[in-house]
C-alpha cells in the first residue's frame, strides 16, 4: 500500500496509533460557508452512498489516532476490503 504512514501527531507530537476507519457510516464534511445556512447538505467524502443505510461488504480506510490530544486522521484515498484490511493489520502487528 503506497502512501504516507504517520508516526507522530502533527498537533502535539505524541505517537499515533495506526488502525482503520470503517467506511459504511460515511465520512461527512461540511464547508464553513454551507454551515451558515439553516438547511445544508454535507459532503460524503467517503462516497459511502447506500452503504449508510443498507447492508454491504465491509470496507475500511487507513487511519491514525492520537489519544493524547484526540486528533483522528483518516486517509480516505484508498478503500480496503476486509481481506486487504486484515492483511494490513497483520503487517502492522508483526512490525511491533
Amino acid at each position: 500500500m503506497p502512501g504516507t504512514t504517520f508516526q507522530n501527531c502533527p498537533r502535539c507530537g505524541e505517537i499515533l496509533e495506526a488502525g482503520f476507519a470503517h467506511k459504511a457510516p460515511g465520512l461527512s464534511f461540511v464547508a464553513p460557508d454551507k454551515l451558515q445556512h439553516f438547511i445544508f447538505i454535507d459532503e460524503d467524502v467517503a462516497k459511502s452512498g447506500l452503504r449508510k443505510l443498507l447492508p454491504s461488504a465491509a470496507a475500511f480506510f487507513r487511519s491514525y489516532l492520537c489519544r493524547s490530544c484526540k486528533l483522528y486522521i483518516i486517509d480516505y484515498s484508498v478503500s480496503l476490503d476486509r481481506a486487504q484490511a486484515k492483511h494490513a493489520a497483520e503487517t502492522m502487528t508483526a512490525a511491533r
